[in-house]
């Protein structure tokens, strides 16, 4: 399982409503700005902890990127803290949370989006 599939499975089981999608939002939704889609792509692939001349352990990060629809109407923040507290309960360490911003490409109506960025250590013979 890659990545960016374990963490699109935290979101998913959180807030079914959401649009998860990995490396690339389809063009056919890509403009569909009344639903909330989320975007992962894969931050970090690292091996490190050598020992026994081979590496023992992989650091691995997901960039996660959320546009919120413009209908949403539930509390931003407090949606990103649950999100947050049960990927850390997953194991992924939040390791950037930036600030909301406005998607200015779009000239009507605006989409607040989101930036948080996830790293998780494993051992090798976890992996599988």
């Amino acid at each position: 399982m890659r990545p960016v599939d374990e963490v699109a499975d935290v979101i998913t089981g959180l807030f079914a409503d959401w649009q998860v999608y990995s490396d690339a939002i389809p063009e056919e939704v890509i403009d569909d700005r009344h639903v909330t889609q989320v975007l992962l792509t894969e931050a970090q692939s690292d091996v490190s902890e050598y020992g026994g001349n081979t590496f023992n352990m992989m650091s691995l990060g997901v960039d996660i990127q959320i546009f919120y629809s413009l209908d949403y109407d539930k509390n931003m923040l407090l949606s990103e803290v649950i999100l947050m507290k049960q990927l850390e309960d997953a194991r992924w360490r939040v390791v950037d949370s930036q600030a909301h911003y406005l998607d200015l490409s779009q000239t009507d109506n605006q989409q607040t989006i989101k930036n948080i960025t996830v790293n998780k250590t494993v051992l090798v013979d976890e992996i599988g």
